[in-house]
């Protein structure tokens, strides 16, 4: 079976993906890991890269694309988190993990030792990114409407493991 996890940044989706991953005994894809593979080999930290190269490079996007579709077409029963793969990946069990914008803000600035400043710079990271797929993407709808997913989670106030549970309970109904 091939998974595709949608979010929002800061949804809490990195610890219910790896978590799911190891409980399923799948295989796990991230167009943040490829990315951050990317970065890697330029010598660049994930945010130099997204400022030199994402925000600059007009095939940057296709490149990625072709990407997930490549591990796609070679691959099976894997979960692939991403922004986009729901669509590179038809074939998938779609799901959304939503979170409240208040609360993804609130983890943010957890996670970043209250740095007041990495709110404002997500929020701005969050509107180019929909302007850019706008102008990439004109007949892909972003962020992507719920009824584009087989199961949509609101993960607000959800532990992982109930999240995890309620994506296990789904995925058995369908088997």
């Amino acid at each position: 079976m091939k998974i595709t996890i949608f979010w929002l940044a800061w949804s809490g989706t990195s610890t219910v993906w790896k978590a799911l991953a190891k409980e399923l005994s799948y295989d796990f894809k991230s167009t943040w890991n490829i990315m951050r593979e990317w970065a890697e080999e330029m010598w660049l930290s994930l945010y130099e890269f997204e400022d030199k190269i994402i925000k600059t490079d007009k095939s940057f996007d296709n490149k990625l694309d072709t990407k997930v579709v490549k591990f796609w077409e070679n691959n099976d029963n894997f979960i692939f988190e991403s922004r986009l793969a729901w669509n590179f990946i038809p074939d998938s069990f779609k799901i959304y993990l939503k979170c409240d914008e208040d609360e993804r803000y609130n983890r943010i600035q957890k996670r970043e030792w209250i740095n007041p400043e990495i709110v404002e710079k997500n929020k701005k990271r969050e509107s180019e990114l929909v302007e850019r797929y706008k102008i990439v993407y004109p007949d892909i709808n972003f962020p992507p409407k719920d009824d584009v997913f087989e199961l949509v989670i609101d993960v607000t106030d959800k532990l992982p493991e109930k999240i995890i549970e309620l994506i296990i309970e789904k995925l058995n109904m369908i088997k």
